[in-house]
């Protein structure tokens, strides 16, 4: 017997026929970003995929869709650490608690390190929600923070930007020859190309 779908199930099912429905309209950027704000604060609403759909059915506004979702995840990662930096206080009490004397070299290192190390979470998908809230209670001020998610996320937009232009024109020439480690990569480049094509033809199913 099958379980009927959670709540999360079926709003994630509504926005991807509303994405494949009305993804064609520039409108439809600016909502998914304002949308994906939450991705700071609710894992069921992955950016990255909104990010690949749209510069697949809008590849002209490829880079205005990179800025665009970027600053949205600078501006989840700001709230997030605002909120956050709240308890600082408190992290000061638990940390000196936990590692006695060393506690404040800790959050102190973090304070130093926290905004630089911030680019390279953010580089991977998904949000850094732990983080930004680690970072946040170590004193890091929300702006540093959201600034180095909008670098790292900028950086992985941008390489997904790269991949629907490039690849596609690349995966034809290749023969599946070579090393393993080389064709294990032609392997998930494949489907990375067919899977944005899926996309533009449930797309059009959709219209």
């Amino acid at each position: 017997m099958h379980s009927s779908p959670s709540f999360f199930q079926r709003l994630f099912q509504r926005i991807e026929t509303a994405l494949l429905r009305h993804g064609t309209e520039p409108k439809t950027i600016f909502l998914l970003a304002i949308f994906s704000i939450l991705d700071g604060f609710l894992p069921m609403l992955p950016a990255e995929m909104f990010v690949l759909a749209l510069c697949v059915l809008q590849p002209q506004k490829g880079k205005l869709i990179v800025v665009v979702f970027a600053l949205a995840s600078a501006l989840s990662a700001y709230l997030l650490a605002l909120g956050m930096g709240t308890l600082t206080a408190s992290a000061d009490s638990l940390s000196q608690k936990l590692m006695g004397s060393q506690g404040p070299q800790v959050l102190a290192t973090l304070r130093d390190w926290g905004p630089v190390s911030m680019v390279f979470f953010s580089v991977f998908p998904d949000s850094p929600r732990s983080s930004i809230a680690l970072f946040a209670l170590s004193g890091v001020p929300p702006e540093s923070i959201g600034t180095m998610v909008f670098l790292g996320k900028l950086m992985l937009y941008t390489g997904l930007l790269l991949l629907i232009h490039h690849l596609p024109s690349r995966v034809g020439r290749w023969r599946g020859a070579g090393p393993y480690w080389v064709r294990w990569l032609q392997r998930r480049a494949s489907r990375f190309v067919a899977y944005c094509r899926r996309i533009r033809r449930r797309a059009h199913e959709k219209c």
